[in-house]
């Protein structure tokens, strides 16, 4: 009889007990918020480049591309260029990239320090000069392409941003 009573208290017991957990669980209303702020990283290619009336044989065509950050947070910028056509590169002097870029083979010349909200890099180079032993028939006009990406740079070196894109 004793043990009927002891198995009908432990059985009470563990019913009482399961409940309770159960209710607690099923009527608990935590809350956690979890606030964060999202940040675009936006830049724009700024040039100088004045109208040429004319290209010829030794003509130097001012051109100096930058890139500007209207973001809210520090970014890394690169910056890629390219002729309309090939025939139009092999017309032209090699460009004369400016100090501060770094070419990494990869079709991109990577500015080496971080740009500030507001900022902006220093040009990628300052003009394309037209080689003077180009004949004046073979010439015909063309585009310099200038393309640039940045990538957040908060809490990140520069390899490390550049490889979360990949």
């Amino acid at each position: 009889m004793k043990k009927k009573i002891l198995g009908v208290m432990a059985a009470a017991l563990i019913l009482g007990v399961g409940a309770g957990t159960s209710y607690a669980y099923l009527t608990g209303n935590d809350q956690a918020d979890n606030y964060f702020a999202a940040s675009e990283t936006k830049i724009e290619i700024q040039e100088t480049f004045p109208p040429v009336p004319e290209i010829t044989p030794g003509t130097v065509i001012t051109k100096a591309p930058r890139a500007v950050s209207s973001s809210d947070v520090s970014c890394y910028v690169r910056m890629m260029v390219r002729f309309s056509d090939s025939e139009a590169e092999a017309f032209c002097e090699p460009l004369v990239i400016r100090q501060g870029w770094t070419d990494r083979g990869d079709g991109y010349y990577y500015w080496e320090k971080e740009v500030q909200p507001g900022e902006s890099t220093e040009a990628l180079f300052d003009s394309v000069t037209v080689k003077k032993d180009v004949s004046s028939e073979e010439l015909k006009p063309f585009d310099i392409l200038v393309y640039a990406e940045a990538v957040q740079s908060r809490g990140m070196g520069m390899e490390e941003a550049w490889r979360t894109l990949s």
